[in-house]
């Protein structure tokens, strides 16, 4: 048979790994969107220098990226929850 304290360090090691593993989209999706504000800010400057616009664009950009972003980090999150249920 098995050493009963490596079985509680195995389990404890298994709660760990399941616990990063649930928690691992919703930091991902955290991080979509800060990356989905940055490009929507950088695609808005490049616009208001084309068009002479400064900064309308920008912060129409960013504003854009941050609705985008938080649709998609809302529905992670209602994923997440119904695979729970």
């Amino acid at each position: 048979m098995g050493d009963p304290k490596r079985v509680d360090q195995n389990s404890g090691f298994s709660l760990y790994t399941k616990a990063l593993r649930s928690a691992g989209p919703i930091f991902g999706s955290g991080i979509q969107l800060a990356a989905t504000v940055v490009i929507m800010f950088f695609v808005g400057r490049y616009l208001d220098r084309q068009f002479g616009t400064d900064p309308w664009l920008m912060i129409v950009g960013i504003l854009f990226g941050f609705a985008a972003g938080l649709y998609n980090f809302v529905k992670i999150v209602q994923r997440i929850e119904k695979k729970k249920d």
